[in-house]
């Protein structure tokens, strides 16, 4: 099949992300080839090259998608005026819960499928779009409004919003893995309830914090 016209380029790249993405989840990252892909399209390899320098970035274009969506669910807290910054926390963490349970192929791609090679490479390279960082970036201020506000005084901002993340991963994956063992509460509602349990601990600690502060002025 010869070189596309104009007006179907951005379908045939469409395409091949579409075709792509139902592989790599079905058969893993490692088993395809572009060769695969292109006969599972209809097109011939170098079709396929007239899009993506390799698999691995049609991998990033497809990581980068799912970073998109993600980061508009995000936007969704700004829009709706949430106030303080534990509540922005909070309602980070249940939107990125409900991301993951909509869109799980994406998430798979996203954060289960090991990277290739020089997969983070191609992130700095792109970084004016790249939606992963712009989606930790999102993480980080809300987590630094926290700092501002005493919340998680003594830890530095990455360290504390890798430790939510990771939090809000785990239960991600343990339900997408269907390993949450409750398996009569509603799933998604149990996650929230999780989030609102870790805001009331961090308002618990600071309290302490601020307690413990006061005391000593006052013991001073």
């Amino acid at each position: 099949m010869g070189r596309p016209k104009t007006n179907e380029r951005e379908d045939i790249r469409s395409l091949v992300l579409e075709k792509a993405k139902a592989l790599f989840l079905k058969e893993g990252y490692a088993s395809i080839t572009i060769r695969k892909i292109a006969r599972a399209i209809g097109y011939t390899p170098a079709t396929i090259y007239l899009y993506f320098q390799s698999k691995a970035e049609i991998l990033y274009e497809l990581h980068n998608e799912g970073f998109r969506l993600l980061y508009e669910y995000k936007m969704k807290i700004g829009e709706a005026g949430t106030s303080g910054a534990m509540e922005r926390l909070r309602n980070g963490g249940k939107v990125y819960i409900d991301f993951a349970l909509e869109n799980p192929d994406y998430y798979e791609l996203m954060f289960n499928m090991p990277e290739p090679r020089n997969f983070m490479n191609m992130h700095r390279k792109g970084a004016a779009e790249d939606y992963a960082m712009r989606s930790y970036e999102f993480l980080r201020q809300s987590v630094q409004r926290c700092k501002d506000e005493g919340y998680f005084k003594d830890v530095d901002v990455d360290t504390a919003a890798f430790t939510f993340w990771s939090v809000v991963h785990g239960m991600v994956a343990l339900i997408i893995r269907k390993r949450v063992p409750y398996p009569q509460a509603p799933t998604r509602q149990l996650a929230h309830e999780a989030i609102e349990f870790f805001g009331r601990l961090m308002t618990m600690e600071r309290f302490v914090s601020d307690t413990r502060n006061s005391l000593k002025v006052i013991e001073g």
